[in-house]
């Protein structure tokens, strides 16, 4: 029996354009910022809709030479394994021999369904570009399997977390700290302030686990 290799791609969708952010968000500093950038995508971004984008951007820029790359319009051969809104996370499954065709199309993407805002009506277009939102699609890790793939997006999930909690943590004490340090210059004191360093980042985009 001939064994199907597939490739699993790990991708976030970024909202790099502060024009869509909330006013809120712009005047809180780089915190807010960073929130903002990875912020929820609508659930009109169903994995039905974000597979059919990706088929249809490959069509478009490879005809049907790259549709046929991947398994033929009626194949499945592109399928949204994982989709979380909540995250702007999701897991692309696609054939091995066309994964370099999947993520060329998700880099020329630019856009998502908008969130839908309180009280508008259905199909009301909003004042920021219409019903779609631009954003970018980045692909953060390519595996030949998908435990590969869920381990590295809960390993980046947490370091987000970590970062933005450090960040607050730093406001916090750095106003502590500097107040003691006024307070103490009379007397001749010193606060020493020894912080934790991050483990480095590894930025290798494949894994080995499968050929």
């Amino acid at each position: 029996m001939v064994r199907l290799k597939n490739r699993y791609l790990l991708l976030d969708i970024l909202y790099p354009d502060s024009t869509t952010w909330p006013t809120t968000t712009v005047s809180s500093g780089p915190q807010a910022a960073q929130l903002a950038i990875h912020a929820p995508t609508s659930d009109a971004l169903t994995p039905g809709l974000l597979a059919k984008m990706i088929r249809e951007e490959v069509g478009e820029m490879y005809g049907d030479w790259g549709v046929g790359k991947l398994g033929g319009a009626s194949a499945m051969g592109v399928q949204v394994k994982y989709l979380s809104p909540a995250t702007s996370t999701a897991i692309i499954r696609c054939p091995r021999a066309a994964f370099r065709l999947v993520w060329s199309a998700l880099t020329y993407m630019s856009h998502v369904p908008a969130v839908t805002e309180p009280g508008a009506g259905v199909g009301q277009r909003r004042p920021n570009g219409g019903r779609e939102r631009p954003c970018v699609f980045r692909v953060l890790r390519v595996s030949g399997t998908m435990r590969k793939a869920e381990e590295e997006a809960i390993r980046r999930a947490r370091r987000e977390i970590v970062r933005v909690r450090g960040v607050e943590e730093k406001g916090v004490l750095g106003d502590l700290i500097s107040g003691a340090e006024r307070g103490m210059s009379v007397g001749g004191s010193r606060t020493v302030v020894t912080g934790i360093m991050d483990e480095s980042e590894d930025d290798g985009m494949f894994d080995d686990d499968d050929d």
